[in-house]
């Protein structure tokens, strides 16, 4: 396994008891917006997504983080709300989905990525970014060729044409890129950093093609640690021949804090997209401990984030969640339910039980929360597209004042 390092000129919410939704006119949510033209300036947006990550999902890593008193840092913003996911085609939504209606504000079917439902191709929110000048940046802990990352960027029919994803990611000039999936740049039979072999059938060797573009590549968390934010613009980093392994190294709070820093060079401002996506994955399995893992380990980030935010009063820092995974409750006494998870421990000692009631997507409505310019309004109930009512119109006010 070897470190790839190239020198790079310098670039530099039992489950939640709002009501399900059965179908809500997807326009609803724009029609409130009634201050268009209002908008404060934004020179920076951080997009944090906890893939599968309801409400209860949020209070679970709360109670096994810091207990039933205090909120975790991601549950305590300026403002805070619900939204609904619901896809073009039906109440239950996949991330290709929901994660196109956040990146372009249009809804589409489940699967399909940056299209709409007829498959015409839409402008996303990194997109618009980069139109601007802005430095842009795509952070996970699947592979970066993921359903949600990919939506911020690519444009395909299907959500399972990861090989053409990564084609168009490496024609996409996006300054940050880290998570897994090596495998999804390399030919057939060649092995990189990993030992799953190369799945590129066309020959085309795509790190090679991003080094020779000038990117920075690195697939270690050795090479990742000594990355000179200034001098590694742009920069692309896979650590996993598919999705990153726990315990995950990079972590998803180092590659947020790295990503940060190499983005925030740019006068103009920049984009990011955080995905906690292994979230969902774990919600699949109705495995608890790691749900509640990562869920805590996205809170890390977002606190990195804040600590930025801090410096810079004009981020906006966004949290949520593209659906709910696995129907998930909380109790503080066993059920004896067959799906029933547990017991685990909050900081006091005191236990509590996961359930579960699906293995699969629910469309209960997903918290959001938010802080900085714009935050407010994200108070309320709103259809996911209008979160890139949000940025989009944010974006634009900064640069039109």
């Amino acid at each position: 396994m070897g470190i790839k390092i190239t020198k790079m000129n310098v670039y530099i919410l039992g489950v939640l008891l709002i009501s399900t939704v059965t179908g809500c006119n997807p326009s609803s949510s724009n029609s409130q917006e009634t201050k268009a033209n209002t908008y404060l300036p934004t020179k920076n947006i951080i997009l944090f997504i906890g893939d599968g990550m309801g409400l209860q999902h949020q209070k679970a890593a709360q109670w096994s983080s810091v207990g039933l008193d205090i909120k975790l840092e991601m549950m305590e913003m300026a403002a805070s709300g619900f939204i609904e996911t619901q896809a073009a085609n039906g109440a239950l939504t996949d991330s290709a989905a929901a994660g196109t209606a956040m990146a372009t504000g249009v809804k589409t079917s489940d699967g399909v990525i940056g299209l709409d439902p007829n498959f015409n191709a839409l402008t996303t929110i990194l997109e618009e970014a980069q139109n601007l000048g802005m430095h842009t940046g795509l952070v996970t802990t699947t592979p970066i060729t993921n359903a949600t990352p990919a939506t911020f960027a690519t444009h395909v029919k299907r959500r399972n044409q990861e090989i053409e994803i990564a084609n168009q990611l490496s024609e996409s000039k996006i300054n940050v890129l880290l998570g897994g999936g090596e495998d999804k740049f390399l030919p057939t039979g060649k092995t990189g950093c990993y030992p799953k072999k190369g799945e590129r059938d066309d020959g085309s060797d795509l790190i090679d093609k991003f080094m020779a573009n000038g990117y920075t590549y690195v697939c270690t968390q050795v090479s990742f640690s000594i990355i000179d934010s200034y001098s590694s613009v742009p920069l692309i980093g896979l650590f996993a021949d598919e999705e990153m392994i726990r315990p995950y190294s990079p972590s998803l709070e180092a590659m947020t804090q790295t990503a940060i820093n190499t983005l925030s060079h740019n006068d103009k401002g920049f984009f990011l997209m955080v995905e906690a996506g292994q979230i969902d994955w774990a919600s699949h399995r109705n495995d608890a401990e790691n749900a509640i893992s990562d869920t805590i380990g996205l809170n890390e980030a977002v606190k990195v984030a804040q600590r930025f935010a801090n410096n810079s009063k004009d981020t906006l820092i966004i949290v949520v969640a593209d659906h709910e995974t696995g129907g998930m409750s909380l109790s503080t006494t066993p059920t004896g339910a067959a799906n029933e998870d547990g017991p685990f421990f909050m900081p006091n000692g005191d236990s509590f039980y996961v359930n579960w009631s699906t293995n699969s997507h629910t469309s209960v409505n997903v918290p959001i929360s938010a802080q900085g310019p714009n935050s407010d309004r994200f108070s309320g109930v709103h259809d996911n597209t209008f979160i890139y009512t949000v940025m989009s119109g944010a974006l634009s006010s900064f640069r039109n004042r």
